[in-house]
């Protein structure tokens, strides 16, 4: 039998927990490795009291899993389609504030875990997130900061 270890032994810091009831399940076998990673990140920051503000941007996320950001925003969606984050409050970009999320396999305010994940099956997604359409934004903030569209190579003002 080991010996229990001394307080000169225990290692410092905090730890996550993982249970066998979602590791186990389809949803979470259906994640692909850097959503599997994004959890993990969520868990790490997760504490009791700040359940549905956690925050973790999307070059963050990128930075944390060594992925391109593209991944990393593919991986936020992931988990949303299978149930295991939500989004608690969007991004407003202008005040430099990233999007607020919640752990569906932890408790939120005292209350018993929301478990959405249990709900997933496969082409039935829990909830989805819009995908932006960089394109449509970029037209949307030249209307919105000029009035006007960019205009091709070649066209003068004159012509519009």
């Amino acid at each position: 039998m080991a010996k229990p270890l001394n307080s000169s032994q225990r290692r410092s810091g905090s730890y996550i927990t993982k249970y066998d009831e979602w590791m186990n399940s389809p949803a979470y076998r259906d994640l692909k490795p850097t959503a599997r990673c994004l959890l993990d990140e969520f868990q790490r920051i997760y504490r009791p009291t700040r359940n549905g503000q956690l925050c973790i941007g999307t070059r963050k996320a990128a930075d944390l899993c060594n992925v391109s950001e593209n991944t990393a925003g593919n991986a936020f969606h992931e988990l949303v389609e299978h149930g295991f984050i939500v989004l608690t409050k969007g991004e407003l970009w202008m005040e430099r504030k990233t999007r607020e999320w919640r752990l569906t396999i932890e408790p939120t305010n005292n209350r018993e875990p929301t478990d959405e994940w249990k709900h997933w099956a496969a082409g039935n997604p829990v909830a989805t997130l819009p995908r932006k359409n960089p394109t449509l934004n970029l037209r949307q903030n030249c209307l919105k900061n000029r009035g006007r569209l960019p205009q091709k190579q070649g066209q003068s003002d004159s012509a519009a």
